[in-house]
């Protein structure tokens, strides 16, 4: 699966753990309150909303291949339950709910293997 940043800027959180027995699922990426959240890969909208524990307002996408990527914390979002999505297109905004001290959005790339996600570092599949 070829995926993209959903928006460029600089990592204030990293994947695994981050003591306590808790653990990022994702990464943390700052950027400016308002900036285009951008749709890692094509896909179709999974979930919209601001019912999951932590994670602020929130848009899933679910790609090909058993792949899915949550965008977090966001100021806003475009998009709409069940919507198909292009890569590359803007899925909402840069919020400031993820408690980085300044604006910032939690991105998740997740792998099903069988019935069950399996948490990637999005690290080792966004491009270098």
């Amino acid at each position: 699966m070829v995926l993209d940043w959903p928006v460029r800027g600089e990592i204030v959180r990293r994947f695994g753990p981050v003591g306590l027995g808790e653990r990022n699922n994702g990464i943390n990426i700052a950027a400016p309150e308002g900036a285009e959240v951008r749709a890692a890969a094509a896909g179709r909208v999974g979930y919209v909303g601001d019912d999951l524990a932590g994670q602020g307002l929130t848009v899933l996408i679910v790609h090909r291949e058993g792949w899915r990527t949550v965008y977090g914390h966001l100021g806003s979002e475009t998009v709409q339950d069940g919507q198909d999505v292009q890569a590359g297109q803007v899925i909402g905004t840069v919020g400031t709910t993820a408690g980085d001290g300044r604006p910032s959005m939690h991105f998740e790339t997740w792998r099903m293997q069988g019935d069950e996600p399996n948490a990637v570092d999005p690290l080792g599949v966004l491009p270098r």
